[in-house]
């Protein structure tokens, strides 16, 4: 029960933090879009026409916001494990699953250091000399 209800507070934080974060990005957005289309469109109207143009686009895009706040919302549903009584949980299997993919990683880890021991370092190139270190103007061929 306390599981559950720390998950929904957790989820409500969490959309609480996106959605806010999400408002001023858009709101900045929006309003560098209206100074570059006010920008744009002042070749062309008067500045109260313009002032007319956008006033009813954002009241248009205001309506529409507060239209989509007014939907039924989604009934959320809880993950198995949260909703389960707690004398039924399996810690273990997880535990065991997380050992098993932790395993799994040092085996890549060491096969791939005894992969790299084993190969051979290539061969320099004919004429190569390790102690010339050429100019940065001489890489460039003209």
């Amino acid at each position: 029960m306390i599981a559950a209800l720390e998950y929904r507070i957790r989820l409500a934080v969490r959309r609480t933090m996106f959605g806010v974060a999400s408002g001023i990005m858009l709101f900045v957005g929006f309003a560098f879009l209206a100074v570059a289309g006010w920008i744009a469109l002042s070749a062309f109207f008067e500045p109260m026409q313009l002032a007319l143009i956008f006033g009813g686009i954002f009241v248009g895009l205001g309506l529409i916001c507060l239209a989509m706040t007014r939907t039924s919302r989604a009934k959320i549903s809880m993950a198995p494990s949260v909703n389960a009584p707690v004398s039924t949980v399996a810690p273990a299997a997880g535990v065991a699953a997380v050992g098993t993919l932790g395993t799994a990683f040092i085996q890549g880890i060491s096969a791939g250091m005894a992969a790299r021991k084993t190969t051979k370092p290539s061969a320099p190139p004919p004429g190569y000399d390790p102690a010339y270190e050429p100019h940065p103007h001489d890489l460039h061929q003209h």
